[in-house]
């Protein structure tokens, strides 16, 4: 009896999806840009349970249409700029039967995509639904309109300034707690799971004036310290298990009988738990000090959401319109922020840093010239004793930053950052003098950063041809100032945009350029890496063979990261 009803709806799902294929279909071909018809798009559901398929499927038969790509979870990592250059197109279309997506390595578009406004004055807003920042609400991250207007207002200067000075200090600090470390036990660094360990020490005591003792992941846990180690597992859990937490909520993967979905469930949980109580304490704090009427200290990012907030409600209660014209915000949506600029904002910066290190211990020659700056600029002087204020801009225009921009142009922590069209048609303009293409609404975008920066016709350089330019490549050279010029090279406007561009580009731009060369500093001064030989098993060269082999083999969870086990490496003192 069952079976005639289930053949009927899908018959009718079937029709559906033909009749919307077809519409979608008749907006894109009068366009003249390339398309890929595809059985799906890129939805939480599809990247946890459609793509791995796809991948073994394509792995297995050896396909390798692009069409085929682009049903691979990780083809923007993969591809990088190749499917653009089979194609002959900087941007193309794929069509699903519920979306259309425009895939974009023209860095003319991309700015007018993410930093250009519309008639109506608005940027084109995000996607909405699917993702870790969604996991807690809505957030800066995620916000639109006057919430996120509100949101960057309030924030903003404390990530972008306020705080810098305690970034460098604290880098210092935890690099120096890790460095002892591994001089006391001669440990094999773990690297990315280390360098995590670092910047979230500093953006919890920048952020949120909670100091934390750098040791290793396992000793952290096994302490337990305050609570500390609890919430050091919540957040090792929540990055391993991530994908989960994606497709369905907390309180349902705690019940599932999977132990990955229930860890998973539980992190969330209890990473939201720990937050919140530090921002309750903290409330409690800010309310105290106001009715004493005491100083209060120089205030880290809770306490300026925590005053600025109070500061608007109580000037609202003030108004006669106060129910009429309510802020936007409210305490949760802080708290959603909190977890946000927590949780992204160690995990993305300490990838990257461990990436880094790892490209200087394949590429040893860059360490020699990060070393000569170091002592060059700091001279005698105790590294430990540097401030932001007297330090950061003498090394923001040499090897360290060279560095950080060459390592964020081949591993980005982002590959893509979307966004749609909006309610009306706009017109966009293209790259190479190309006429501007005017798109109808019901369009996706997804900006692919590493298409961008690894576009030919932007990284090309001048005199050479695109094989001596090493695109894909780790060269930090390219970015140094020219013979007789004191200025960073700048590439072409929108063809590198790691940190995103515009009003709604990362918050945490300067934060992380500081961390990160606070930390380069803390570590090169007295210390080199290299890879561990194993007990003379492992020579240099197979070490770097196969530090290559897992890197082209990263793939996108938080961030760009690996997805198998990088060879050791361990820190050793300068010889000098």
């Amino acid at each position: 009896m069952l079976a005639p009803l289930f053949l009927t709806i899908g018959l009718l799902y079937i029709g559906y999806a033909c009749y919307s294929l077809h519409t979608l279909l008749c907006k894109v071909r009068p366009l003249g840009i390339p398309y890929f018809v595809v059985p799906f798009y890129r939805s939480p559901f599809v990247l946890v349970f459609i793509f791995p398929f796809m991948k073994l499927l394509i792995k297995a038969f050896g396909l390798t249409h692009p069409r085929f790509f682009l049903m691979a979870p990780d083809w923007q990592v993969r591809q990088r700029y190749e499917i653009y250059r089979f194609i002959g197109s900087d941007i193309f279309f794929t069509v699903s039967p519920w979306k259309i997506i425009l895939h974009v390595a023209d860095p003319d578009m991309a700015v007018e995509i993410l930093a250009g406004k519309g008639g109506d004055g608005e940027l084109c807003p995000k996607p909405s639904g699917g993702g870790m920042v969604d996991l807690f609400g809505e957030n800066v991250v995620t916000a639109e309109g006057e919430v996120w207007r509100s949101h960057r207002k309030i924030a903003a200067p404390v990530i972008g300034k306020s705080s810098l000075s305690i970034v460098w200090k604290e880098a210092l600090t935890q690099i120096e707690q890790m460095i002892q470390y591994y001089d006391r036990h001669e440990a094999i660094n773990t690297s990315y799971r280390d360098f995590r360990r670092v910047t979230l020490g500093v953006i919890s005591h920048a952020g949120f004036s909670k100091v934390m003792e750098w040791v290793p992941l396992t000793t952290a846990i096994a302490n337990e310290k305050d609570g500390e180690g609890s919430y050091q597992k919540c957040l090792h859990v929540l990055f391993e298990n991530f994908k989960w937490t994606a497709i369905a909520p907390s309180w349902l993967l705690e019940i599932l009988p999977f132990k990955a979905l229930r860890e998973a469930g539980w992190a969330v949980n209890g990473f939201r738990l720990f937050i919140n109580e530090w921002f309750e304490e903290k409330k409690a704090k800010v309310e105290l000090d106001n009715k004493t009427a005491l100083k209060p200290p120089k205030a880290d990012l809770m306490g300026i959401l925590i005053t600025s907030n109070n500061a608007i409600w109580l000037g609202n209660l003030l108004t006669r319109n106060a129910f009429v014209q309510a802020h936007p915000l409210s305490l949760q949506h802080l708290a959603n922020s909190l977890q946000i600029f927590i949780l992204a904002g160690h995990e993305t910066t300490g990838h990257t840093i461990a990436s880094a290190i790892y490209l200087l211990a394949m590429y040893p020659e860059y360490q020699v010239k990060l070393q000569k700056e170091i002592d060059s600029i700091l001279g005698d002087s105790d590294h430990r004793l540097t401030s932001y204020e007297t330090h950061f801009d003498a090394f923001s225009s040499g090897w360290i930053a060279a560095i950080l921009f060459e390592t964020l142009r081949l591993f980005p922590a982002v590959t893509v950052t979307g966004r749609q069209i909006g309610p009306t048609p706009r017109t966009f303009p293209r790259a190479g003098c190309q006429r501007p293409i005017t798109l109808p609404s019901g369009i996706d975008f997804m900006i692919q950063i590493l298409g961008l920066s690894h576009n030919p016709k932007y990284w090309t350089q001048p005199g050479k041809t695109e094989a001596e330019s090493a695109i894909s490549e780790f060269r930090p050279e390219r970015w140094l100032p020219k013979s007789g010029d004191s200025t960073m090279f700048k590439p072409y406007n929108g063809s590198y945009i790691p940190f995103s561009i515009g009003t709604r580009g990362c918050l945490g731009k300067k934060f992380a350029h500081v961390e990160f060369t606070a930390i380069m500093i803390g570590l090169f001064r007295d210390m080199s890496v290299e890879f561990d030989s194993c007990g003379g098993r492992k020579t240099f060269e197979g070490a770097r063979l196969e530090c290559l082999e897992q890197m082209k083999k990263f793939e996108l969870k938080l961030s760009l990261q690996p997805t198998g086990e990088m060879p050791g490496i361990k820190w050793v003192r300068r010889r000098r």
